[in-house]
């Protein structure tokens, strides 16, 4: 066979693949700009509610043990499970730093509550409120709550890292 011959048979097999080359590079295409819209969309309520979370954890740290409440909680957890699909490595790691931060306050603000009193014994707890093991605990919680917020930060830092790429 002559070098024209297979020019020839290469012309016919490039026209009839040309189509499918180019409806599999647009689909790969398509398919990465959803996953970037996707992870835009998590990203941005990752961000809102990591920023939640660290003003709950300072108001709740620098507030009464009565008034205080948990962080975090179910709408957390379902966008960490989200974000574990799509998140890359780098905000992941962050997240899950964040994630173990907030279990750490829920275990020290849960130390940190007044335990109920019986009334014959309300004179022995007065001013427990404020005994050196609950100053101890406060103190503690906003040490946690001062990390929540720097977590908060480094989270929003790797997705805009991650989305300047």
């Amino acid at each position: 066979m002559n070098a024209i011959m297979w020019m020839g048979v290469a012309g016919i097999v490039g026209t009839a693949l040309s189509p499918w080359i180019t409806e599999r590079l647009r689909s790969k295409t398509a398919r990465r700009e959803q996953l970037v819209k996707l992870r835009l969309a998590i990203y941005a309520e990752l961000l809102r509610a990591t920023a939640r979370l660290a003003t709950t954890a300072t108001t709740s740290a620098a507030s009464h043990p009565n008034d205080a409440g948990q962080i975090g909680g179910d709408e957390f957890d379902s966008l960490l499970g989200q974000a574990r699909v799509v998140a890359s490595e780098d905000v992941y790691r962050r997240l899950n730093e964040l994630s173990q931060l907030t279990e750490m306050f829920n275990q020290h603000l849960v130390e940190a509550e007044p335990r109920p009193v019986f009334p014959h014994r309300q004179h022995l707890h007065d001013g427990a409120v404020n005994g050196p093991l609950r100053l101890q605990h406060r103190k503690t919680l906003t040490d946690i709550a001062g990390g929540i917020a720097v977590a908060h930060g480094r989270v929003q830092d790797a997705i805009r890292h991650e989305m300047n790429r």
